[in-house]
């Protein structure tokens, strides 16, 4: 398990010195994968009981888009040269979706692999404070990002998590995890300042929002999370919501690009409802539908995408699939409630968080490739699972005792 925990700390990272660097397109992060393929086979021929890969709604949703993306790939032919070749990622999700369902079959292996992409977020949050303390006073509009790849996606992917760790910080009973927890959760607090993500920022609204919506004491959840997340957006020089209350010419231009490529994607919509223009040629495309040849930018917004390249079916079956994993965490969240599953429920309540998170995120950011969010997918599955078990384990528990009390 120890590579898939691996495999979890990395999911942030798309350009790190390390785990990015191989010999051609061969990297440590692929080699790492290849080390979880084997593991789960293995796993799998001694466990010698496979799981239901296909038990859930919103596993069936995701192969079938990952059928559809592939057979669309195929219909349309090779990429051009600079265009990122999404076939691969697709692949690699189907991957991750075996491996996931095989190997993590316990809580604690989902507590762990949690764990480790909280971890993950953080040491990506010292490289991005790191990279803005070394070249801020040089650049006065910089976003950090290089080693995380990109400081949208970046703060995307700690939306996922950090609602997690938030509830970690009130039920977690050691105190070495409880106080790494308050660490890392102040230094990807200050990453997503630093990473100024306007999308982001309106996806963490959301996510908190509905975490401090839905929890027993409001008003000290929301100070609590006013202090954590809101002070540092007031501290840097160039927050997410100083962007948005006061952009520049830089913010100005880029909601206007975004307009205009948002408007390209209807007309491809328009002209190709329902199989879509292909996998992957949205941004080959765009400057076709723009009227403009020069003009390549990426959707910034993973439902018009979806629709653009794969058609509307694909992207109603996408929505669907968001709808049924918010809905399976809330069936989880509520079970464990009534059981009082202390080690479930924050990971149920606070991915359910991050889920509607990266739903409302998503409308700003093509975040479709986005690892993590399919990671958090696939572990909902055996999450929904496991509280089931404990909870009908502790019924039958009770039944048992008081049963024996009648008795005695």
């Amino acid at each position: 398990m120890i590579f898939f925990y691996l495999l979890m700390f990395t999911s942030p990272f798309y350009h790190h010195p390390f785990f990015d660097r191989g010999f051609g397109s061969f990297t440590m992060v692929k080699g790492i994968g290849a080390l979880c393929v084997l593991y789960a086979f293995f796993y799998l021929l001694t466990k010698g009981k496979a799981p239901n890969y296909f038990g859930t709604v919103r596993a069936r949703l995701f192969l079938v888009i990952c059928c559809w993306g592939l057979f669309s790939y195929m219909r349309t032919g090779p990429l051009s040269s600079w265009a990122v070749d999404p076939a691969f990622s697709y692949l690699s999700f189907l991957i991750l979706f075996f491996v996931t369902l095989t190997a993590v079959d316990t809580p604690m292996k989902i507590f762990w692999s949690l764990m480790a992409a909280l971890a993950g977020v953080a040491l990506g949050a010292l490289y991005m404070i790191r990279e803005f303390q070394k070249y801020h006073s040089m650049y006065a509009d910089l976003r950090p990002g290089a080693v995380v790849g990109d400081p949208n996606y970046y703060t995307l992917a700690a939306l996922l998590i950090l609602p997690v760790a938030y509830f970690w910080l009130r039920g977690l009973r050691r105190e070495f995890y409880r106080y790494s927890v308050i660490g890392m959760f102040i230094l990807v607090s200050a990453a997503i300042a630093l990473a100024s993500s306007r999308g982001g920022f309106l996806g963490l609204v959301a996510g908190l929002g509905y975490l401090v919506w839905t929890s027993r004491r409001r008003l000290l959840n929301a100070a609590v999370l006013f202090v954590l997340l809101a002070v540092p957006m007031f501290i840097v020089p160039r927050s997410p919501l100083k962007r948005l209350l006061h952009p520049v010419s830089a913010d100005q231009l880029g909601a206007k690009t975004r307009q205009e490529a948002w408007a390209a994607g209807l007309r491809m919509i328009r002209a190709k409802p329902l199989t879509g223009i292909g996998l992957g040629l949205y941004k080959p495309l765009l400057g076709t539908y723009s009227n403009d040849p020069n003009f390549h930018q990426i959707a910034h917004n993973s439902y018009l995408e979806y629709a653009a390249e794969l058609g509307v079916p694909v992207l109603l079956l996408f929505l669907w699939l968001l709808w049924d994993t918010f809905r399976a965490l809330g069936k989880t969240r509520r079970i464990t409630v009534q059981s009082d599953d202390r080690l479930l429920y924050p990971m149920a309540a606070g991915l359910q968080c991050g889920i509607v998170a990266c739903t409302f995120g998503d409308f700003f950011l093509s975040a479709e490739y986005l690892k993590l969010f399919w990671m958090v997918v696939f572990l909902t599955i055996p999450l929904e699972r496991l509280a089931r078990e404990r909870a009908m384990q502790r019924r039958k528990e009770e039944v048992s005792v008081a049963l024996a009390s009648s008795a005695a």
